[in-house]
């Protein structure tokens, strides 16, 4: 009996040792954050120098993170150049921010979040629109060779808005024919698999005639090209899922715009941030980029945002209204993420903290922590068997607002 007795102790002395390593670790990487400062993000400066492509995770509806990303966004383009925003928008909705941010014509900006306005998304809220008119006033104070412009890598989001901006590319040619006789239907939501399957027909009809479509179109070619492609994603029997789409995108679009030697940033859903594919889930963006043979693979850093005692908006369905529920990954009625106690033990109320899991003798690579945890339909967990980090720095945010929402009327 005593014996047993021992040999208990000792384990959990061992555990309390392991989760002591954890925490020492955190307290000696850890920095708080001024969202109203600049130069904010010196812990992460090494890495963002070393590396090209900084992706920002979070879980959509809380306030704290656009903030986060418009503060971060201008500490890397100020200390190592970065300026295209990979966005989690399709190319249509990216242009006619870029058109925004270059002219000022609020219209052009209005009619993408009045888009997701209509469809009850998180992105249509005052915070986001915010913050892209922060992006124009900081574009203003840059050379033109500096300024920020944003790529739209997602699939078709708004597809009358993607179907008018295709009009923009074609001429009377008769090569043109049957596109445009597809663009000039009435759209509406039912005949979105007939129009994405004949953009499908219509991608085979370019490549049978590349030659020609490149002699009409120019340096517009790349570009068409890809839009067509994207859109033909689109119809359920692509066999291409969401993750797949952005992968792919991303890599098109990459060598479309030359992007090889340039920095990349971009704030993406949660999940398509990690590094690392998900028990019974699979890869999403980012672990698919980072498994792959793409040049930009090994050169990226996740960064990703977890809420505790915040807020976020949901849509209500019964109320026809967005309501603020309770947002905090520290409880499993949402999501318990494993070690986030040591964060908020290392951060006070109303704060916003940096943590470097990746630093000099770190205890986190291939542990899972602070990446598992319990939701409500099942345990989290990540696959590390071939990757160190799911993520290789954590931004706890501490009591943040909701996203406010914009009005029907916007």
């Amino acid at each position: 009996m005593k014996k047993l007795t021992l040999i208990a102790l000792f384990s959990l002395g061992t555990i309390f040792g392991q989760e002591n390593n954890f925490k020492n670790y955190l307290a000696d990487n850890k920095s708080t954050l001024d969202l109203e400062n600049e130069n904010q993000w010196e812990l992460l400066k090494s890495d963002a120098e070393q590396n090209q492509f900084i992706i920002l995770g979070e879980s959509h509806g809380a306030q704290k993170a656009q903030l986060i990303d418009f503060n971060l966004l201008k500490y890397l383009n100020k200390t190592v150049g970065t300026k295209n925003y990979i966005a989690e928008l399709d190319f249509a909705q990216a242009t006619a921010v870029n058109e925004f941010l270059e002219k000022g014509n609020e219209e052009k900006l209005k009619k993408v979040f009045r888009y997701w306005i209509k469809i009850h998304a998180q992105w249509g809220n005052q915070d986001f629109y915010n913050k892209i008119l922060k992006i124009r006033t900081l574009n203003l104070s840059l050379p033109k060779e500096k300024r920020i412009v944003f790529i739209g890598i997602d699939g078709v989001q708004d597809f009358e808005n993607y179907l008018n901006y295709l009009k923009l590319f074609i001429g009377k040619n008769k090569i043109f024919d049957s596109l445009r006789v597809g663009l000039n239907k009435e759209y509406n939501d039912s005949n979105v698999e007939e129009i994405s399957l004949f953009a499908q027909k219509y991608l085979d009809e370019i490549h049978q005639n590349k030659t020609e479509f490149e002699k009409v179109l120019k340096n517009k070619f790349s570009v068409f090209e890809y839009l067509i492609q994207n859109l033909s994603y689109s119809n359920s029997k692509s066999g291409v899922n969401r993750p797949e789409q952005l992968f792919r995108n991303y890599k098109q679009l990459y060598a479309i715009l030359n992007l090889e030697n340039q920095k990349l940033y971009g704030m993406w859903g949660y999940f398509h941030a990690h590094l690392v594919p998900v028990y019974y889930i699979g890869e999403d963006f980012a672990s698919k980029l980072e498994s792959s043979d793409h040049v930009s693979s090994k050169k990226i850093i996740s960064v990703v945002c977890l809420p505790v005692d915040s807020q976020f908006n949901v849509w209500n369905t019964k109320t026809e209204s967005w309501t603020k529920e309770p947002f905090s990954y520290d409880n499993k009625s949402l999501l318990q993420i494993e070690g986030i106690n040591d964060l908020k033990e290392l951060s006070i109320e109303n704060s916003t903290t940096l943590f470097k899991l990746n630093g000099i003798n770190s205890p986190f690579p291939k542990t899972g922590r602070l990446f598992n945890g319990l939701a409500p339909q099942g345990k989290l967990a990540g696959n590390f068997k071939n990757r160190d980090y799911a993520f290789q720095y954590v931004v706890l945010m501490r009591n943040s607002d909701w996203l406010n929402p914009l009005s029907k009327d916007f």
